[in-house]
């Protein structure tokens, strides 16, 4: 059985044929596959010749602490963080933090220690349902058939696919999450007011009853932090982008002896950078690389960090390599079986080959790895501590706001791409300007967003005008647009 290796809330399984893959008809797959999955087979990838001498000559040329190792974040297979040995013990320093998750995750864990998933049968005993800042229809579909029979409401700046489906809908201006929290714990209509909303009386009368689905939509900004500890603070039962290696033994979670915050590399003492599946140049906001920089990328494809590499070195496809997925949503965990070979070299072998060659000992085999990992179902323990509300102050402008969200036809900047930003009552050229710099876009007309909102998705190149900072920042933007 073959595991999908992207990153979302889901783990589809499914079997190959030829060019296409089968869905799984059990369990949490369901028969259902995503876009990407659908048309995997349609987007080219990158073959080239490779030269693992060029990789131990570059390393060994170069003082072990001025190699930076930046992987990226997402949950992509649990073997894939295995070259993590080698760099530790070669002594590179490792950019330390998250594009996504890491502000709300900040925030929840000095509430409650943890991100836990909310489990299956949590899901299922559920009556009502409150979806905030999140857009399961199309980041999270396996949870769809669990929102059936179920008061739902969705709370979002955007009308989703989610809000089209649900009994009620709430449409608030960006970056006022905290301020619905506050009300809600408050009752002070101050807050309600700041949310652009007048009444919130249906959410009010289910609150107590319901389960909140938390998204990553509530902390794109500069107190996200703030936001989710909030927000856990009403004592639901709540799910964020769940803790994806709780309750398992993963021997890649290493504190390094030498690091960098993401957002504050110091490039000045840096000479080589190893990016692992990643593409930062588009992903990570306002982040560059100096050209005087030796880059080594391993990962599959031709997006625009590869095409700066110096090195690039190709890993093999999901369905030649064995791995174990968890998810971000649920508490099962599933093996991926290497079915067939292809041209690349997987994880796992790179470390290997590397150990061999840097005289390096102490690497196990690969399955003594994945068995060491691998059970087929999490125990996941919901805190019960109660959170206690803090009145956090923070610094709302009400402005114009550069809104992102995923898209179901790419994944960041892998797939279909859409490049184009959306407004409410404007089409055509613009230029987008913020503090941290300014992109030509061409705009669409989206009557169902706020006049507030310009919204572009992830991967459209938008990251280079949003600004970030330390380990785990990514803030939404006051935007001005300029028409052409």
């Amino acid at each position: 059985m073959l595991v999908c290796p992207l990153d979302c809330w889901d783990i589809c399984q499914m079997s190959k044929q030829g060019n296409k893959f089968i869905p799984s008809k059990n369990g949490i797959t369901n028969g259902y596959l995503c876009y990407k999955l659908n048309n995997y087979f349609k987007f080219q990838k990158y073959n080239p010749k490779y030269n693992l001498d060029e990789i131990e000559e570059v390393l060994k040329s170069t003082t072990p602490n001025k190699v930076l190792f930046l992987k990226g974040s997402g949950n992509l297979g649990i073997m894939q963080n295995i070259t993590k040995l080698f760099f530790e013990k070669f002594g590179a320093t490792f950019a330390i933090g998250s594009s996504c998750d890491g502000k709300g995750e900040e925030g929840i864990i000095k509430a409650i220690g943890d991100t836990p998933i909310l489990t299956t049968d949590k899901l299922k005993k559920a009556k009502n349902i409150i979806i905030w800042g999140r857009n399961p229809y199309i980041t999270n579909t396996h949870l769809i058939p669990f929102l059936k029979n179920k008061k739902i409401i969705t709370i979002d700046v955007r009308y989703t696919e989610t809000a089209k489906n649900s009994d009620v809908f709430y449409q608030i201006k960006p970056n006022t999450d905290i301020f619905l929290a506050k009300y809600l714990i408050t009752k002070n209509k101050e807050y309600l007011k700041i949310t652009g909303l007048t009444q919130v009386d249906e959410l009010e009368a289910i609150l107590d009853k319901s389960i909140i689905l938390l998204g990553l939509g509530v902390a794109k900004n500069s107190y996200g932090d703030k936001t989710t500890h909030t927000i856990y603070a009403l004592n639901r039962p709540t799910a964020f982008l769940g803790n994806s290696g709780a309750d398992l033994n993963i021997p890649f979670n290493i504190i390094h002896k030498n690091s960098m915050p993401l957002f504050e590399i110091d490039w000045k003492q840096i000479d080589v950078v190893f990016i692992q599946g990643a593409n930062p140049l588009v992903s990570l906001p306002s982040f560059k690389i100096p050209d005087e920089k030796k880059v080594i990328v391993f990962g599959k494809y031709l997006d625009e960090t590869a095409k700066r590499a110096d090195i690039f070195i190709p890993t093999k496809d999901f369905y030649a390599k064995n791995d174990i997925r968890s998810s971000y949503f649920h508490e099962f965990v599933f093996k991926n079986e290497k079915i067939e070979d292809d041209y690349g070299i997987s994880e796992y072998e790179f470390t290997k080959e590397m150990f061999k060659r840097f005289g390096f000992d102490g690497l196990l085999d690969e399955k003594e790895y994945i068995d060491m990992i691998y059970k087929e179902k999490r125990e996941i323990n919901y805190p019960t501590k109660k959170v206690e509300y803090i009145d956090f102050k923070v610094d709302y402008k009400d402005s114009i706001y550069l809104v992102t969200a995923k898209n179901k036809t790419s994944l960041n900047s892998q797939f279909k791409r859409d490049k184009f930003a959306y407004m409410c009552d404007y089409e055509g050229k613009a230029i987008l300007k913020t503090k941290i710099g300014s992109i030509e876009v061409d705009i669409k007309k989206d009557i169902t967003l706020p006049k507030n909102v310009v919204f572009m998705y992830s991967g459209s190149g938008v990251n280079k005008i949003i600004s970030s900072s330390g380990k785990n920042a990514t803030y939404s933007e006051e935007v001005e647009i300029c028409k052409i």
